[in-house]
C-alpha cells in the first residue's frame, strides 16, 4: 500500500515548497502535483519547476489553457483513477492538513473498518491583525498566521468541509467537499483540521479576478455561489480596512501552532462542522 499526494498548483505557487515540505514530514510517498498554468510566458510557471526539482519530484501532468470551475477536479480525478487502490491524500495547495495521529493509523484504521474515505474541516489561518500579510519564504507559515479559526464558514459562506483521505477508487465532488461514491469513516473516529493559508497578499486580487472571471462569463461558471461568496468576503474585507476582523466572535479566532491539539475550541465545533458542506 502506498499513500500518495494530489494537489493541483495554479497560478498562485507560494506555498508549494511548504506545502511539500508538510506531506512529506505526514508519510506521502508519491506525490502527484498536477500544473495548471495559462501560459508558459508566465515567469511562476519556471519558478515552481525549480521547487519540486528541489524536493526530487517532478510535476505528474502541466496543463496549459484557460480555468474554469471543473478543471481542478477533473484533473485530480485522473490521477486518482491511476491507482485506485491506494490511498491519496487530497489537498489545495493551501490547505495544510493536520491528524490526530500517524497518517498510517489512519489508513490502517479506514481499512480495519471498512471505510472508503475520511472528512475534515477547514481551520482557517489568519495573520495576527487580520491583514493579508505577505509571505516569508524562511519563516514557517504556522506562526506567520498564528491564528486558526472559521473565515470560509463564517464570511464568504463557503463550504467548510473536506475529504483529507480517500481512496483512488473515490469519486469526489468539486473542492473536495464531499464524496459520490464510498463509504465514509465517522467523524467520531478521525476528524482532521484542514489548515486554511488562503488568507495572504495574494487572496485579493484573485477574489476580484474571480468575481469579474466568473461574472462575465470569462470563466465556465458551475455553481452560482461562487460568485456571491467572493462578492461577500470582498465587502467583508473594504469594511475592514482590507483586513479580517479578529475581533469578530462568529470567527472563533485563537492563537494556534501545528498540533493537532493547540486549536481549544475544536472538540467543541466538530458536531457542528461534521454536518455542513
Amino acid at each position: 500500500m502506498t499513500i500518495r499526494f494530489v494537489s493541483v498548483v495554479g497560478g498562485d505557487t507560494g506555498l508549494l515548497d511548504a506545502a511539500l515540505t508538510h506531506y512529506r514530514g505526514l508519510g506521502v510517498e508519491s506525490f502527484h502535483v498536477v500544473r495548471h498554468t495559462e501560459s508558459f510566458a508566465d515567469p511562476d510557471f519556471q519558478r515552481s519547476l525549480e521547487v519540486v526539482a528541489r524536493h526530487g519530484v517532478a510535476f505528474a501532468t502541466v496543463h496549459q489553457g484557460p480555468w474554469d470551475e471543473d478543471l481542478n477536479g477533473y484533473l485530480i480525478r485522473a490521477q486518482m483513477r491511476r491507482h485506485p487502490d491506494d490511498w491519496w491524500v487530497v489537498a489545495d495547495l493551501d490547505e495544510f492538513q493536520v491528524y490526530d495521529r500517524p497518517l498510517t493509523e489512519v489508513v490502517d484504521a479506514c481499512e480495519a473498518g471498512g471505510y472508503d474515505y475520511v472528512k475534515g474541516a477547514l481551520l482557517d489561518r489568519v495573520a495576527a491583525d487580520g491583514g493579508l500579510v505577505a509571505l516569508k519564504p524562511d519563516e514557517p507559515v504556522w506562526t506567520q498566521y498564528p491564528l486558526a479559526g472559521l473565515v470560509t464558514l463564517r464570511l464568504p459562506g463557503a463550504g467548510s468541509s473536506k475529504v483529507t483521505l480517500a481512496r483512488g477508487d473515490v469519486r469526489l465532488h468539486l473542492g473536495q467537499h464531499g464524496a459520490d461514491t464510498g463509504r465514509p469513516m465517522p467523524a467520531e473516529d478521525a476528524f482532521p483540521q484542514v489548515h486554511h493559508f488562503k488568507w495572504n497578499d495574494s487572496v485579493l486580487p484573485r477574489l476580484v479576478q474571480r468575481e469579474r472571471a466568473y461574472s462575465s462569463g470569462d470563466w465556465h461558471l458551475t455553481y452560482p455561489d461562487t460568485v456571491d461568496e467572493s462578492r461577500r468576503m470582498l465587502r467583508h474585507l473594504e469594511a475592514n480596512g482590507g483586513r479580517i476582523d479578529v475581533t469578530a466572535p462568529e470567527l472563533s479566532l485563537r492563537r494556534c501552532g501545528s498540533d493537532y491539539a493547540d486549536y481549544e475550541p475544536w472538540p467543541e465545533l466538530v458536531p457542528l462542522l461534521k454536518t455542513i458542506r
